[in-house]
């Protein structure tokens, strides 16, 4: 497999501690030609937020967890002021580990991650979202399950809560698309 076709998630893979080797088969001796400094350089230049949530996400490193959480709460802070909604400061808390939980679940069946409705393409001039996971792009999960992670009544679930999550879960989605493209770019410059 050549470098600049590896796929981002495998290059990540490489900075575990417990690396497996991608290229080799059971018994065999496969080399691979990418190791976990090339990996970290595909990492490179990217803000400290994304650097956080890659290692987190796709490495394993739980310790980065709280660097994501103050990105993802200092990020939705904001949001809240200019949108001014009352939203209790523990209550934004259980935002940010709902909208966290919630993107790292599976993609959509549906719509395959997109988040448009299927046979939809992103460059039609007005899109239809997927009605299974509302544009989300992941399955969804459902209310009572979000309003327990948040610590909150389902009732007391109100549109200032899912307007926050839907901004904590397009940043972190942006992450994502900001990772990978960097990693790709760096992949280019490597191979």
């Amino acid at each position: 497999m050549g470098v600049n076709r590896m796929q981002p998630i495998k290059l990540l893979a490489k900075l575990t501690t417990k690396t497996l080797n991608l290229t080799g088969t059971f018994g065999g001796s496969g080399q691979d030609v990418i190791d976990w400094r090339t990996a970290a350089h595909a990492l490179a230049g990217l803000p400290p937020c994304q650097t956080s949530w890659a290692y987190f996400r796709y490495v394993g490193e739980e310790q980065r967890l709280k660097r994501v959480v103050r990105s993802l709460t200092m990020h939705a802070t904001l949001f809240i002021k200019i949108r001014q909604y009352k939203i209790k400061p523990e209550t934004l808390n259980g935002l940010v580990m709902s909208a966290i939980y919630e993107h790292v679940q599976p993609v959509c069946n549906e719509c395959d991650g997109s988040g448009l409705a299927p046979g939809e393409k992103a460059t039609s001039p007005s899109p239809d979202i997927c009605i299974h996971c509302h544009g989300r792009g992941r399955r969804p999960i459902s209310k009572r399950s979000r309003c327990q992670i948040i610590g909150i009544n389902h009732k007391s679930y109100s549109c200032a809560h899912d307007e926050v999550t839907k901004e904590l879960l397009r940043l972190i989605s942006e992450w994502e698309r900001g990772i990978f493209k960097n990693i790709y770019e760096k992949m280019e410059d490597v191979a």
